[in-house]
């Protein structure tokens, strides 16, 4: 039997804290720990932690606040697993979550597992249609237009493979986890499993959400700038952003010349224009309907109409920021704006 380590890097999450680790004790396995990195919290976290010591939850300090990558080799210097698993302060996960990474693990020549997430705080209608937006990509397209099958709350890794990778990068702030996927794909397979799905917090308000996708889209950038890999999966949302541009402007200089001229470059606009907005509206219906747990709510699929575009804009503009003025280290935003 594997032996699981539970990896959960926590700064400043007094209010979150506590479920997250009541699930984790709650899961139906023999053979883990559960290993809580303090990232330097300057509330309660803490002593919200100590609660739970005598149920085998075990606590790293860290004196000086280093970021999510940082927080995490600290716990794998404590970590006895055969497997590390990594998730978030404010995720709830489900009692046979150990249980799925391992049938997948039972493959061969697997190194690494994803699984998927959804918001937990679903009473919030943007939280809602976010995660709505990311169970289409995720599970409806399982991750087909995305470059990486892993994602901080809910991975899990062979520890060997993560050492001889010498762990977490900790100059990748919000991309540590797409990084390490790349990587792991050479050394053997990375698999995806859409379900396998935790719990988790998602951002409630625009800002929030253009935060989010615009500091990945950063990081993204700042990765563009040392390295150009030929990816198509990777260029594929900066090109389909270029073409909407080029093709709108096409079709306002050609205007003045008639129908016949502005017509290739309004259709071309329209068509890229819907792959991001109304598309997504049926997909959503359809995965509400399939989920029990999600209500059909037609707010959320107002939502769904623009929410995409909003956030593929910011994670391009970010991407491109990052790419033209960013250098690693020039912005560090370690942890989720709260």
């Amino acid at each position: 039997i594997m032996k699981f380590s539970i990896l959960v890097p926590a700064y400043n999450e007094e209010q979150s804290i506590a479920s997250c680790l009541n699930s984790l004790i709650s899961v139906a396995y023999d053979d883990k720990e559960i290993i809580v990195i303090d990232d330097a919290s300057t509330d309660r976290t803490v002593q919200a932690i100590e609660k739970l010591l005598d149920k085998g939850v075990i606590l790293v300090r860290r004196e000086k606040n280093g970021g999510r990558a940082a927080a995490l080799n600290s716990g794998l210097q404590q970590a006895a697993g055969d497997v590390i698993i990594t998730t978030d302060a404010d995720t709830v996960v489900p009692s046979d979550w150990l249980q799925r990474f391992t049938s997948c693990f039972e493959q061969q020549g697997v190194v690494a597992v994803g699984g998927a997430y959804q918001a937990y705080n679903q009473d919030k209608p943007l939280a809602h249609a976010t995660s709505i937006l990311d169970q289409i990509l995720n599970g409806v397209l399982r991750k087909s237009l995305v470059p990486n099958k892993l994602s901080g709350v809910n991975s899990a890794i062979l520890r060997k493979a993560l050492l001889d990778l010498g762990g977490f990068n900790e100059n990748s702030w919000w991309s540590e986890d797409t990084e390490l996927g790349w990587k792991l794909k050479r050394t053997g397979k990375v698999v995806y499993d859409p379900d396998n799905v935790v719990n988790t917090t998602y951002p409630d308000t625009w800002s929030g959400i253009w935060k989010r996708k615009f500091y990945w889209g950063y990081a993204m950038g700042l990765k563009f700038r040392e390295q150009m890999p030929f990816n198509v999966k990777l260029w594929l949302r900066p090109l389909i952003y270029v073409a909407l541009f080029i093709s709108l402007l096409t079709f306002f200089a050609t205007m003045p010349f008639g129908i016949n001229v502005f017509l290739a470059p309004g259709v071309i606009f329209f068509i890229l224009l819907s792959s991001l907005t109304i598309v997504y509206v049926p997909l959503g219906l359809v995965v509400m309907v399939r989920n029990k747990r999600d209500r059909v709510s037609l707010k959320t699929l107002l939502l769904l109409a623009v929410l995409p575009i909003v956030r593929e804009f910011a994670y391009v503009y970010g991407m491109f920021l990052g790419f033209c003025k960013g250098r690693v280290g020039t912005t560090r935003p370690s942890w989720k704006e709260k």
